[in-house]
């Protein structure tokens, strides 16, 4: 649904740049100052993952003061890898490691439940934590240097699950497609 209303915003936004454009004509009033489209929708975005991380980690209350426009607290803010830094304390922003490695990771784009599993016979490292999708399908690995914390705020108790976020992406050099994904984690 907050996906849904984030694309609404921007083609409403793309509407209002097509309308509000010089037609060409030598007079041309502004009455109003020009606004930033791009800030605007990055402003917008960063509402709506903290309204997003809100809800995941079931700080209700924080949820509702960024409803109301009452939210005084810091926003998230976008990192390299396409995921969002983290507001709470009790929540991390995780990277899902080797997703461009799995077949069909096309057919996962977008949110997703996901379930964290140890994978003890792992031969490059025995204390690998799998990410499997709903229907079962291996979306990728908690990062090695992550594996420790996940284990302590899991309980060691798995299957551990939560939401899982895979973006699709273009490569501007080359044209190639390529993936990332992240998980909201949330301390048990």
């Amino acid at each position: 649904m907050l996906i849904l209303f984030f694309f609404v915003l921007l083609v409403v936004a793309l509407v209002a740049i097509v309308m509000f454009k010089d037609n060409g004509t030598t007079e041309h009033i502004q009455t109003e100052p020009e606004v930033d489209i791009v800030a605007e929708l990055e402003k917008e975005s960063a509402r709506i993952e903290a309204l997003i991380q809100a809800a995941e980690a079931g700080h209700d209350d924080v949820h509702q003061q960024i409803e109301d426009g009452t939210y005084t607290g810091p926003w998230p803010e976008r990192r390299s890898d396409g995921a969002w830094t983290s507001i709470f304390d009790d929540l991390r922003i995780l990277s899902i490691a080797g997703i461009n490695h799995r077949q069909a990771i096309s057919h996962y784009k977008g949110r997703n439940t996901v379930a964290l599993v140890p994978e003890p016979k792992n031969e490059f490292d025995p204390n690998a934590i799998k990410v499997i999708a709903e229907d079962g399908h291996h979306l990728g690995y908690i990062r090695r240097d992550q594996t420790e914390m996940v284990r302590s705020w899991a309980h060691d108790k798995f299957p551990h699950y939560c939401i899982g976020m895979i973006l699709e992406h273009d490569d501007e050099d080359d044209g190639h497609r390529f993936y990332t994904g992240y998980l909201y984690f949330v301390r048990t």
